[in-house]
C-alpha cells in the first residue's frame, strides 16, 4: 500500500504491482536464476536489488534502453481505453469538452442526431 501519512512505511514496489495469477514477478526472477523454494519466499531483497541491476544495466546500453522503450510504447498502444463517462448535465459536459475527454466534433454530431 502506498504511504499515507508522514510515520506508514511504502516502499517504489507498491507501484510495481501485477496480478500474482500472471506471474510475471516469479517469471522475471527466475530468468535472473533465482526462485524461491516450494511455498517460500524469494531471498531477502532480491527483487529490490533485481531493479538496481535492471536500472544500472539500462543506463550502461543504449540498445537496451531502446529495445525496453518500444515494448513499453507497445504494450501502452494496445491497452484499451475507458470510454470517458459525463454526467447528465450542461455543465459537465462543457467541462468534458474542455478537458478533451470528448471532442466539440463529437459533441455536435451526437446533439445533431437527437435533432
Amino acid at each position: 500500500m502506498v504511504a499515507t501519512k508522514a510515520t506508514q512505511k511504502s516502499t517504489a514496489m507498491d507501484y510495481l504491482a501485477s496480478p500474482r495469477s500472471e506471474g510475471l514477478v516469479v517469471g522475471i526472477m527466475s530468468l535472473l536464476g533465482y526462485t524461491a523454494p516450494k511455498g517460500g519466499r524469494l531471498p531477502a531483497g532480491v527483487k529490490y536489488d533485481t531493479l538496481v541491476a535492471l536500472r544500472d544495466t539500462l543506463e550502461a546500453n543504449e540498445d537496451c534502453q531502446s529495445m525496453m522503450a518500444s515494448k513499453i510504447a507497445q504494450l501502452q498502444g494496445n491497452r484499451v481505453r475507458g470510454v470517458p463517462k459525463v454526467g447528465a448535465n450542461p455543465e459537465s459536459i462543457i467541462q468534458a469538452v474542455k478537458a478533451g475527454k470528448i471532442s466539440l466534433s463529437e459533441l455536435k454530431a451526437k446533439i445533431a442526431e437527437l435533432g
